[in-house]
């Protein structure tokens, strides 16, 4: 018997930027409200189903919750297991995601921006395309 096979593309009309900065979640969110006059809010922890039938928490906090234009994930499991949202770029702490449709958020300004927040250690834009989890962000 002949098997068909369902490929679907996705569109991924969002950015991400990885951040590495050793202070809590709730500190970062609050900096990053203060330098870009936003209103991070915390979420319910973001549940990302994993291919062994287990389940990972991410920590999640979220502007304008209506659009979900901007997002702040802690990039690695609050289990302490080491499951990461972004297993390929495990060295990143945080991952903020911005909506491509968002006409206040351009990746570059947002990247300037936050490079100026004093907690921040690192920041990089992450090229969406060469992701292999990039369809963890799908919601």
């Amino acid at each position: 018997m002949k098997k068909t096979r369902l490929i679907i593309d996705h569109e991924y009309e969002f950015d991400l930027l990885g951040v590495i900065a050793s202070v809590k979640s709730y500190k970062l969110a609050w900096a990053i409200n203060k330098k870009l006059d936003i209103r991070l809010v915390k979420q319910e922890d973001f549940i990302l189903e994993m291919r062994n039938n287990g389940k990972a928490n991410f920590i999640n906090y979220l502007f304008d919750p209506e659009t979900s234009y901007f997002h702040l994930f802690k990039n690695k499991s609050i289990e302490g297991e080491n499951t990461h949202l972004v297993p390929e770029l495990n060295h990143f702490d945080y991952i903020v995601k911005i909506d491509r449709h968002s006409q206040s958020f351009a990746k570059e300004e947002i990247l300037k921006e936050l490079k100026e927040v004093p907690w921040i250690e690192y920041i990089a834009a992450i090229e969406v395309e060469k992701l292999k989890s990039k369809d963890n962000f799908l919601t």
